[in-house]
């Protein structure tokens, strides 16, 4: 199981290689359902194609993205966010903080769910999904056409935990 961990919400921006694959996937999402590439929408696609941009509210795409494109809006950002989410691109994700956080619709290998710190917000991914094993017969009882799903854990770390126990 590979475990990414990213500690708080800060943006790791390490560099700034888009991976082009993956990207023109995107450009092709969008260009199929006659939506045009903007300035302001590439802006965001590149910040979501870049190497560790993840789990991103929308100020904080907007913060990364104001220094190249200066004269982009939050309102702006907002609304590439919920167009790229709404084709696919992107997926909304919620980590109990009051949120919602974007990150790049990973393809059926990259999926994954979230653990996330009640205490000090750290996430961590992992990507061994039970649910899958269960959506068929789910499907069968059911008669829902299962399109996807998402988990979402939330508890204590265990620096929280150990902070915990010296507090007490």
């Amino acid at each position: 199981m590979g475990i990414v961990i990213e500690s708080g919400f800060h943006l790791r921006l390490g560099g700034a290689q888009v991976q082009a694959d993956c990207f023109d996937d995107a450009l092709h999402k969008l260009r199929e359902r006659g939506f045009k590439l903007t300035p302001q929408r590439r802006a965001v696609l590149e910040l979501f194609y870049s190497d560790g941009a993840q789990h991103l509210t929308a100020q904080q795409a907007h913060d990364a993205i104001r220094g190249r494109e200066p004269g982009i809006g939050l309102v702006t950002v907002y609304r590439c966010l919920e167009l790229f989410t709404s084709v696919g691109i992107l997926d909304k994700i919620k980590f109990n903080d009051g949120f919602d956080r974007y990150e790049r619709r990973p393809d059926p290998s990259g999926h994954h769910h979230h653990l996330v710190c009640t205490g000090c917000g750290q996430v961590v991914e992992f990507g061994d999904c039970l649910i899958r094993s269960i959506e068929h017969e789910l499907e069968r009882m059911s008669g829902f056409c299962i399109e996807g799903h998402w988990l979402e854990l939330i508890g204590q770390c265990p620096r929280c935990r150990e902070r915990a126990k010296e507090d007490n």
